[in-house]
């Protein structure tokens, strides 16, 4: 019942971390930075979620909408890079046991005050060109046979997408907030 309940306050958390980044959708359109990508983990016990936010400029090489079969190809390419490469971007303590699951992976387009998010293969439809701003999400899970408290986890973003040259990390955990500025995949964060 205890797992229960911590569970419940994690993805309560979640949900009001969610909240928080929608209400400030319309700051990030204006702060919407080509090399920059945010990077969000909430941890509790031996688990961990982890939020990955970036321009598509930095992710696919483009913002606009994929018509060509070269730029539809990019984008596809670049998504299940992201889908199956979360655990070479956030890289956990070996000595932990993790194991990660594919990301799930969005295309979140923003016109204005309005932000309208479709997955994958449905991120090519309906969108105009003029004064829109592209980015990627992607959300993964992290298991591990040992709990997270104090391990750190290093990052390997610009070594999968060359274009990120900087991360900004938060970490919710059980013991607090903490976050940090990861400058082309150097540094670590303590969880």
């Amino acid at each position: 019942m205890k797992c229960r309940t911590r569970w419940l306050a994690l993805g309560v958390s979640l949900l009001m971390f969610s909240f928080d980044l929608a209400a400030a959708e319309k700051r990030r359109h204006d702060a919407h930075v080509h090399g920059i990508a945010e990077i969000n983990i909430a941890v509790e016990g031996a688990k961990a979620t982890v939020e990955f936010r970036a321009p598509a400029e930095s992710v696919m090489g483009f913002e606009h909408e994929a018509k060509s079969e070269s730029d539809k190809k990019k984008r596809d390419a670049a998504l299940e890079q992201l889908r199956t490469k979360g655990g070479q971007m956030v890289v956990f303590d070996p000595k932990l046991g993790c194991k990660s699951s594919d990301m799930k992976t969005a295309i979140v387009e923003t016109k204005g005050e309005a932000t309208k998010a479709q997955s994958g293969k449905e991120a090519h439809k309906d969108q105009k060109k003029s004064g829109e701003h592209r980015e990627v999400h992607g959300t993964f899970t992290v298991a591990c046979d040992k709990p997270l408290a104090g391990s750190r986890v290093k990052f390997g973003v610009s070594k999968v997408f060359r274009d990120i040259q900087e991360v900004k990390v938060q970490v919710l955990s059980d013991s607090g907030q903490s976050g940090a500025t990861i400058k082309k995949d150097k540094g670590d964060v303590k969880l």
